[in-house]
């Protein structure tokens, strides 16, 4: 079995993917850490948000980053009994602060504080005026003559695409007045849309004064060698060393993720097995759905830790 670990990004998560996190006996180291981090109880903070706040950056990082640390701490046990050790971690947009985490190169407070940083220097580059959803997807193929339309469009209204996913989807992001702008264009009208609940362009040259800042902010950290690769979410590259932390993380900031190519380097390093962390199961659906043979899975999907690992006692 060569084993990928995916870090799953912002838009899937709902206000119940928390509560067995902050209430089980297992969690409760990890719930005082995430409530010195937050500098509040972490417990109150989550239950006082509504179905609108927890897709506002800033929240939404914190607990995608919570949910994947408790989710990594309990299956990594599981997955060491086995005796399976993942070839590869990667990660999607927030998901690779998550990577490097999981690749045992950042603790779980570093994690933590690395994700309020990177929401705060994000939600800094974006005018409270032009507050909305600042991400569309672009599903699907598309002929030659929409495909001219869809660039003809991006530059009028401002767009560049944030995230290349396989199958020539695109990820769009501009400031919220241009994304809605987008939506109605006549040429686009017949394109397969669906507006992300992101309200900040990540990705993207907008947010290019957040770099600098957030490359210090990995940098004092210190991240460890990773037990295990990391790929670069900007170029699918493989990294072996926590020196490289500082500049993968902080260069995706302000560039287009290149998720597209992320699979072609799991696809090279051979690996047949995957499994996402969540929320959500996008990753391991376009993974496996890239004809690639590799079966792909959320955590999410199975029952129990048991289910969890006759699945993948299954194929090792």
């Amino acid at each position: 079995m060569r084993l990928a670990i995916l870090c799953s990004g912002q838009a899937r998560q709902n206000c119940r993917m928390l509560d067995d996190i902050l209430s089980a006996p297992d969690c409760a180291d990890l719930r005082a850490l995430a409530s010195e981090v937050l500098e509040q109880d972490v417990a109150s903070w989550w239950h006082a948000l509504d179905e609108t706040q927890l897709f506002f950056n800033a929240n939404a990082q914190f607990a995608i980053a919570l949910y994947q640390i408790a989710t990594w701490q309990r299956i990594a046990p599981l997955v060491s009994r086995l005796g399976v050790q993942p070839a590869v971690v990667g990660g999607y947009s927030v998901g690779e602060v998550l990577a490097w985490h999981v690749a045992g190169a950042l603790d779980a407070v570093a994690a933590l504080r690395l994700i309020r940083t990177r929401a705060a220097v994000m939600d800094g580059q974006v005018s409270p005026d032009d507050a909305g959803r600042c991400m569309l997807l672009w599903r699907g193929r598309s002929t030659p003559p929409m495909r001219a339309a869809r660039q003809q469009a991006m530059a009028t209204h401002g767009l560049s695409v944030a995230i290349y996913r396989p199958n020539g989807e695109w990820v769009l992001a501009g400031t919220a007045a241009a994304v809605s702008a987008f939506r109605v264009d006549p040429a686009v009208q017949h394109a397969n849309l669906r507006c992300l609940p992101v309200f900040v362009p990540s990705h993207t040259g907008l947010l290019r004064e957040a770099v600098p800042p957030f490359r210090d902010a990995v940098l004092a950290e210190c991240p460890a060698d990773p037990r295990m690769p990391v790929l670069a979410g900007i170029d699918g590259t493989v990294l072996r060393r926590g020196s490289d932390a500082a500049g993968a993380l902080s260069a995706q900031l302000a560039q287009p993720v290149r998720w597209d190519w992320c699979q072609e380097t799991l696809g090279s390093l051979g690996v047949d097995v995957a499994l996402e962390l969540g929320p959500g199961s996008d990753l391991a659906k376009m993974l496996e759905d890239s004809g690639g043979g590799v079966v792909a899975r959320a955590v999410e999907e199975f029952g129990s830790p048991a289910a969890l690992a006759d699945w993948l006692d299954r194929h090792r």
